[in-house]
């Protein structure tokens, strides 16, 4: 029955947060330690970088394989 009751507890919690992940995620990464840290892992993820350096430089996809 506790087992039960802890999945049920697990689900309502991820729905809580799913319902309000924007909230959360931006009470975290007010913490610029945080922030910073979330930052350099995403910018180490290649296909990320690329998309993100893409949006920046405007350079198309096109441009980038000639």
């Amino acid at each position: 029955m506790s087992r039960v009751f802890s999945i049920l507890l697990i689900a309502l919690g991820g729905y809580y947060l799913f319902q309000k992940r924007y909230r959360v995620i931006n009470t975290v990464l007010r913490n610029p330690f945080i922030r910073k840290y979330a930052v350099r892992i995403l910018m180490s993820i290649p296909s990320v970088k690329r998309t993100m350096m893409n949006s920046v430089f405007g350079r198309s996809r096109d441009t980038i394989y000639q």
